[in-house]
């Protein structure tokens, strides 16, 4: 059996003061004892309080490590009554519903959609004191200036819809076969360009500026690790030079080959092994050539047009560089008058 203190509120014990304990030996005398008729409120009190512990019991799992392990090892007083005589100011009692109208305290209350959530979680749980409390901060907040300003409504009972007939069922399942049809993307018009036109675009993208990415070799360096670099044996012989014969020169080079000997042309390999002899003046070559300034035959023969004796013969043309007069003057000259500026600059300097 576990000793319990007057202070420990429990369902068993329901209240923690009752009428003779207004005298007490450690601090002042109580003057305002509590009433007779007091202790009525007492019951009430247990009444929330098992309620309170019956709702603490079914919200854990009882296992009995679990609930020894919930003991405390030293118990004391929960709670432990000052006298007011320590206070040096008067004791007020404030009402919990008290209104509001300072914009900071409409501005504190808690959101409608947040109490609302909590409040359905409450009736859910079966928590009736908390949600007297959500009733009440409801309360508040929907008669408070922002919400009326937001003009939030209390939650209405939701409408039930109606069930659709057979004949809306068929109309919607004909519309739903409709829409699921894919759409044909028609086929964009081709151009029509004229004869000579160029593309736009085309010549758009060739007028753009290629890009030529300059190659930066890094100057070669003789690091100290290559200085110091020692090579492999496999290196040494791969680095050996390899002495191969020449098969592109020959050594006889004046040497025929057997069959060239005894090869026998055909007449015709004669016929085109024969220069081409187009005319007389190509059978002899230029340098043996007699007459080397003789004349063609039939450049003889030729007959010239009328055209080429017209632009055969030379024209006269007019020098117009060489006046007939060359200090002649002009009539505009001799009618023009002299500026006060050009009459200025014709003075000589340094007169």
């Amino acid at each position: 059996m576990i000793k319990r203190f007057k202070c420990d509120l429990s369902p068993e014990l329901t209240t923690c003061l009752k009428l003779s304990d207004k005298d007490r030996s450690d601090c002042c005398r109580i003057q305002d004892p509590i009433p007779n008729d007091g202790e009525c409120f007492m019951k009430d009190i247990g009444n929330e309080l098992s309620k309170l512990y019956r709702r603490h019991e079914r919200m854990f799992v009882k296992r009995r490590r679990i609930m020894e392990m919930a003991l405390p090892i030293r118990r004391r007083c929960r709670y432990v009554p000052k006298c007011p005589c320590q206070f040096s100011k008067n004791i007020e009692i404030v009402r919990a519903d008290q209104p509001s109208y300072t914009r900071t305290e409409q501005l504190a209350l808690p959101t409608v959609r947040r109490l609302l959530n909590r409040r359905q979680l409450a009736i859910s749980t079966g928590d009736t004191i908390g949600e007297s409390i959500l009733n009440r901060l409801l309360r508040y907040s929907y008669l408070s200036l922002y919400s009326r300003l937001m003009n939030i409504q209390p939650l209405k009972k939701p409408v039930k819809k109606k069930k659709t007939t057979k004949r809306q069922k068929a109309r919607q399942n004909k519309f739903f076969a409709k829409m699921a049809v894919p759409k044909v993307v028609p086929k964009p018009p081709k151009l029509e360009r004229q004869a000579k036109e160029i593309s736009p675009g085309r010549l758009k993208k060739l007028s753009r500026p290629k890009r030529y990415m300059e190659e930066v070799k890094p100057q070669w360096e003789l690091t100290e690790t290559m200085r110091q670099y020692k090579p492999t044996k496999r290196i040494k012989i791969m680095a050996k030079h390899h002495d191969r014969e020449n098969v592109h020169i020959n050594e006889s080079p004046e040497k025929v080959a057997p069959n060239a000997l005894t090869y026998k042309p055909s007449a015709r390999i004669k016929e085109m092994s024969q220069p081409l002899t187009m005319h007389e003046a190509n059978t002899v070559p230029v340098d043996i050539k007699e007459n080397p300034f003789a004349i063609a035959p039939n450049a003889l023969k030729y007959k010239a047009s009328s055209r080429m004796k017209e632009l055969a013969e030379p024209k006269e043309f007019e020098n117009t560089h060489i006046r007939e007069n060359p200090f002649a003057i002009s009539p505009a000259a001799l009618k023009a008058k002299a500026t006060p500026r050009l009459i200025e600059l014709a003075k000589p300097k340094g007169g």
